[in-house]
């Protein structure tokens, strides 16, 4: 039989459930598109974590503030700046952050919390009723965000949302602070800011929101902008995020099964491969909206991390020139849930959050243990046919570091690429 080169950078196999050939992804490994060695790329171990300091609870958000050149970081029922405390913060739910040239704001238990840079706390309200200003119904706090001088926030189970007062903070603006997203009546799911529009996801639409330049006491603000609508809607308040100059987000059930798009020219692009769509079909729509997503870039790899309830999955989109490049990031030896969440650049280290201890960690480049425990490593070939052929010699080229001790490497084989020996 003659010598074939497999690929690493994605396997194969077959659902043992109904037999169909899917994606057996990489397991803390990253492909790094690169010659060497007589080939394309190679695989590289996701970087290890180490404790950094002790936190009050788990993380539960993060946001870099450039005001104050600073990593602010919810975690348990605390905000801080960096490692010294800045202020409580209520209950224990995942919170929306932003930030002002004057206060650091947290969403949180339907209320929108300025933690102001001279110490003192506010919770934004409607204007005395003795001023004359407009009253609003404010209802509850879903998402927060920030554009130019103003904070934006959506009520809660509604088609609205709000924009602070420019001169004070803690109010509405006093002529013109309630706009509405009318194409989604079930309410607005999430809030963001891209470039210089206001976008608003639902379960079925995007809508973008541009400034007026109005200048008239009580004329709108801000208008829709209907040719940069998306016909795609988010599964959850945190399954999006800002993605490669634009935002990549988590489809919602009300436009098809779920999948991983990015939004590009007023469409929406899908990115995840069938493999990872049966992932994300294998969870409920109450389970997918408790999904969270973020970024990551460190040595030209251009990371969207999913964070879902069983599973951690990762796109690279410098490794995706020939198709969507995935891996799936695990703690542990078994299929337990990678624990790292909130990835930061600080300092010139990449810290992170807990999802099960109240620590802070940072990545560590030489190392693939997480907090001094060891992880594994999962790589999977192509299915390949060798009739009346014998396989003898399976050879795996590697650069395996320095390790304290030998760590252990097993080749296993299947025949109906469902059932592994050893």
């Amino acid at each position: 039989m003659p010598i074939q080169q497999l690929p690493m950078m994605k396997g194969m196999g077959k659902d043992f459930k109904n037999a169909d050939y899917i994606d057996y992804l990489p397991v803390n490994m990253l492909a790094t598109p690169k010659e060497i060695l007589n080939s394309s790329g190679y695989l590289r171990s996701f970087p290890g974590i180490t404790k950094r300091y002790d936190m009050n609870g788990v993380s539960r958000g993060v946001e870099y503030n450039t005001a104050q050149n600073a990593v602010y970081r919810v975690c348990g029922g605390k905000l801080y700046k960096g490692e010294s405390e800045v202020g409580d913060v209520a209950g224990s739910g995942r919170v929306s952050m932003a930030h002002g040239r004057t206060s650091q704001a947290v969403g949180v238990n339907g209320q929108l919390v300025e933690y102001r840079y001279d110490g003192t706390v506010k919770t934004v309200s409607n204007w005395p009723t003795d001023s004359g200003f407009t009253q609003y119904e404010l209802g509850s706090v879903r998402d927060i965000t920030r554009l130019r001088g103003r904070y934006a926030w959506s009520k809660d189970g509604t088609d609205s949302w709000f924009i602070t007062d420019l001169e004070d903070e803690s109010h509405p603006d006093r002529y013109s602070a309630e706009y509405r997203a009318e194409s989604q009546p079930d309410g607005i799911i999430g809030i963001g800011s891209w470039r210089d529009f206001i976008v608003c996801f639902g379960s079925s639409t995007i809508e973008y929101f541009s400034l007026t330049g109005a200048t008239t006491a009580g004329a709108a603000l801000y208008v829709a902008q209907p040719s940069l609508m998306v016909q795609k809607g988010i599964a959850g308040t945190y399954c999006k995020t800002p993605f490669a100059d634009s935002y990549a987000f988590i489809s919602h059930q009300a436009t098809g099964a779920p999948s991983v798009y990015i939004i590009g020219s007023g469409q929406a692009s899908p990115i995840a491969t069938a493999s990872i769509e049966k992932i994300i079909r294998s969870y409920t729509a109450e389970e997918l909206a408790t999904g969270v997503m973020e970024t990551l870039r460190f040595d030209s790899h251009e990371l969207l991390i999913i964070h879902l309830p069983r599973h951690v999955l990762v796109y690279d989109a410098s490794s995706s020139q020939n198709g969507p490049q995935w891996c799936v990031l695990k703690t542990g030896l078994y299929d337990d849930v990678y624990r790292a969440i909130d990835f930061m650049y600080e300092g010139n280290q990449i810290t992170c959050g807990d999802k099960s201890e109240a620590v802070i960690g940072q990545l560590q480049f030489d190392i693939s243990s997480q907090y001094d425990k060891q992880q594994e490593h999962l790589l999977f070939t192509p299915l390949f046919k060798a009739d009346n052929a014998r396989c003898f010699d399976l050879e795996v080229e590697s650069s395996t570091g320095v390790a304290q001790y030998a760590d252990r490497l097993f080749l296993s084989a299947t025949t109906d690429g469902i059932n592994y020996g050893r």
